[in-house]
This record gives C-alpha cells, structure tokens and sequence, in this order.
C-alpha cells in the first residue's frame, strides 16, 4: 500500500473546510433531516460537511498499487526469448588524425 503525501494533504484540507462549514453555513442551513435535540440537528447545508469528510476519507485510504520508480531511475528489461544476441560491432576505421603539434 502507498502513501501519497499530496493525497494526504488533500485530505486534510478537505477535513479543515467541512469544519469550517460546519461553523459558517448558518445563513444556507435549510430543513432539518435529523433532529439530535431540541436545538441542535443535521440540516441539507451540513450534508457537504458530510461529502467533504467522505472524500477526505477516500482520498487519504492508501492504494494498493505499487509505488512508482523515480523518473531518473534505469528501467530494466530482460531480452526477448528465442532471439539471438545481436553480434558484437567492429569499429569502422576513420580518417587519419595529424600529427600533434610539439610541446615547448
């Protein structure tokens, strides 16, 4: 399982602004779903609170794939089966190099 940090922090911004709905949405609260007491209660507007925290939960549950390789890292391969190695290159002669100058 993998453990994002991105995800984590996404996480935890989603926890903080469902809180701080909670405290602010006053003015939009509309009907009463479930009533708790006599003065207290869920309403609709609470309900975002409720989707902010599910998907805060969803997104900081770990996956279950395998973590990636870093971008610099070599990527091993093993050789295709049943195809020969390719045969090994002779260097091709070049020009002739001049002469280098004398040293003082």
């Amino acid at each position: 399982m993998v453990f994002s940090v991105r995800r984590l922090l996404l996480a935890a911004l989603l926890v903080v602004a469902a809180i701080i709905w909670v405290g602010i949405n006053k003015p939009v609260e509309g009907d009463v779903l479930l009533e708790l007491t006599r003065r207290h209660g869920v309403t609709t507007a609470d309900l975002l609170s409720l989707i902010m925290l599910a998907m805060a939960a969803v997104i900081a549950w770990p996956s279950r794939r395998r973590s990636r390789p870093a971008p610099d890292a070599p990527r091993v391969s093993s050789p295709p089966r049943n195809v020969p190695p390719p045969e090994p290159t002779r260097p091709v002669p070049g020009p002739p190099r001049p002469p280098a100058p004398p040293r003082r």
